[in-house]
């Protein structure tokens, strides 16, 4: 017969009561959020992280944009934000971009601040604005062309930036408050993270070294290479570029060049959008679809002092990694670079913006870099190279300052080609091409590489109650409490013995193996990490990325059998009672939770 202490049951029923009461009373968090991007310059580059998305809607704001060309009126685009509140939110404040002309709310009315407020009513409430769909280049540069636009609309397309809705809350309860940002086209067209095309197009895809391509070619565009061709030169580049973690998707639009005055070749945005000209070929040292691309690849915080590193590593891998393809000979990769020798750029200071004329940072800039990839790999029998700078410019926290390149380049080799890399970099004097011997020397020997993939042998387990057992990636499916286990091999693809850094992160959790393998071989790691909370993770391992669903824990029933004696000296309850006070404390456990 079970027993229950009823005595202990109503001195925890009066605290969740009590409890109940607080929830109501407690504080609303303000929140503001940010998505506006920016397209500064000819190309640009965000920095992201990746956040697991949560299961849990109340959690959740829904912000969708859609974008449609504006009927009888050429140069703009209409857009919509609608968008979806979760009950714990209070009060909710849309940011419209400046130049937009706002002309239907529903729920949505202007403030004194010129933003729009929800009434706190409308379950969907939505904002529909005009926005201009031509944006112009405000700076030119080797990729320049002779027009001035970055954005525009066309006849039948329109190529454009997704316009920027800021976003600003208050609910209440604990925990966060997140948005689910997303864009969709009214009518054909398509959408990435920053850049949307709005018109008739045919798509192609590739899938290389755990990236997917998605090559957008419009109906109007007339690509110069075959989407196969573009295709293998980005899946080199991606595969030379291993300086951090990969974008899962690079999102590229094939521009319509005729009839249309581009102010540039190509242009990158957000984590990893970029369109490029139609009439671009991969078979030169400008190689912009592998310029973008390397813009992709970039992520860190520049200061005036290190800014020049930003298109001069775009420029010098663009013009290396198509000699390296075979699609240039070396004496078109050498006159290249040796623009960087000629006045007025070579007379700039890379580490003052100030003093660039002529696009230093791209013309001298590249040169500087090539020259230093070509020391490190002299200096290290070709351990290394510049990309390991590159890679430890992607890892470092906070701004970046002339001194932590020079101490990261000293890392990658040693003190000698640091002082050499600060000299070309902070001072007017100029490296000098170098010739084929020099070339050969120090390029024809491959650097080590690493390639990370998941173990051939039992890659991907679960810790739990009942054990540990093997799962595959396509149904990784857990419950909070549990215990993820990785194992990850690692492999010299290079051409001599190198160190590696194998990076492991789940949401803000990260963790790195080091170790150092001749060329052909290869080692196993092995990571774990226990989920205490539900969600939907990405886990990012090497070149791995596995999508995790975490559920919640059942809860422990609280039926009370149909037989029960609850003794209590000087009481007698019914079953129902017990009943009511054992819900009771169910209630006050999931409201203290």
């Amino acid at each position: 017969m079970r027993r229950y202490v009823v005595g202990v049951v109503l001195a925890v029923v009066v605290v969740c009561v009590v409890g109940a009461v607080g929830v109501g009373e407690v504080a609303t968090h303000p929140h503001h959020d940010s998505d506006e991007p920016d397209f500064e310059g000819v190309e640009t580059v965000a920095d992201g992280t990746d956040q697991p998305t949560r299961i849990d809607s109340s959690r959740e704001i829904g912000l969708t944009s859609t974008l449609d060309r504006t009927a009888e009126r050429t140069g703009e685009i209409t857009a919509t934000s609608s968008v979806r509140i979760p009950d714990r939110v209070t009060e909710l404040t849309l940011r419209i971009p400046e130049e937009a002309t706002v002309v239907e709310t529903e729920g949505f009315s202007e403030n004194t601040e010129g933003n729009y407020a929800w009434d706190e009513r409308t379950d969907d409430p939505s904002v529909t604005f005009r926005v201009p769909a031509d944006e112009r280049v405000d700076s030119d540069g080797p990729l320049a062309e002779e027009g001035e636009l970055l954005f525009t609309e066309a006849d039948e397309w329109a190529l454009v930036k997704i316009p920027s809705v800021g976003a600003s809350w208050r609910f209440t309860g604990g925990g966060e408050m997140t948005v689910d940002r997303r864009t969709r086209i009214d009518g054909p067209g398509v959408a990435g993270e920053r850049m949307a095309f709005l018109g008739q197009y045919n798509e192609h895809s590739h899938t290389a070294h755990g990236q997917q391509f998605r090559l957008i070619v419009p109906h109007a565009a007339a690509l110069e290479e075959s989407p196969e061709t573009v295709f293998e030169s980005l899946s080199h580049a991606s595969d030379r570029l291993r300086v951090g973690e990969r974008d899962d998707e690079v999102f590229m639009i094939a521009a319509p060049t005729e009839g249309v005055e581009w102010g540039v070749s190509g242009l990158q945005g957000g984590s990893a959008d970029m369109w490029v000209g139609d009439d671009e070929r991969v078979d030169t040292p400008t190689n912009v679809w592998v310029h973008e691309y390397v813009h992709a690849r970039q992520d860190y915080e520049t200061t005036d002092e290190t800014r020049w590193f930003t298109e001069a590593s775009a420029t010098y891998y663009a013009a290396l990694f198509t000699l390296e393809e075979g699609r240039i000979s070396f004496e078109e990769f050498r006159r290249y670079l040796a623009d960087g020798e000629v006045e007025p750029q070579s007379q700039a200071v890379l580490r003052d913006p100030g003093s660039w004329e002529n696009n230093a940072d791209y013309r001298k800039g590249a040169l500087v870099a090539g020259e230093i990839d070509r020391r490190i790999r002299v200096a290290t029998e070709s351990e290394s190279g510049f990309d390991a700078v590159f890679r430890s410019l992607n890892s470092h926290d906070g701004e970046l300052t002339a001194a932590t390149f020079e101490r990261y380049v000293a890392a990658a080799a040693n003190s000698e080609v640091a002082k050499h890399a600060g000299k070309y970099t902070t001072t007017a004097e100029t490296p000098r091409m170098w010739d084929s011997n020099e070339h050969t020397a120090a390029f024809d020997q491959e650097p080590a590489r690493f390639a990370f993939a998941l173990a051939d042998d039992e890659p991907l387990s679960v810790d739990g109650p009942d054990g540990s057992s093997t799962v595959s990636r396509e149904t990784l499916r857990i419950t909070t409490g549990e215990t993820v286990r990785i194992r990850l091999t690692v492999s010299n693809v290079g051409g001599t013995v190198g160190d590696y850094e194998l990076p492991f992160a789940v949401g803000n959790s990260s963790a790195t193996e080091t170790g150092r393998l001749a060329a052909g071989d290869s080692t196993t790691h092995e990571f774990s990490h226990t989920f205490d909370e539900p969600g939907v993770y990405t886990i990012a391992a090497g070149d791995e990325r596995i999508e995790l669903t975490v559920e919640p824990e059942e809860e422990a029933s609280t039926d009370l059998p149909g037989d029960v004696d609850i003794e209590v000296p000087g009481f007698g309850l019914s079953t129902a009672v017990a009943a009511i006070l054992v819900s009771l404390l169910a209630l006050g456990r999931q409201q203290r939770s």
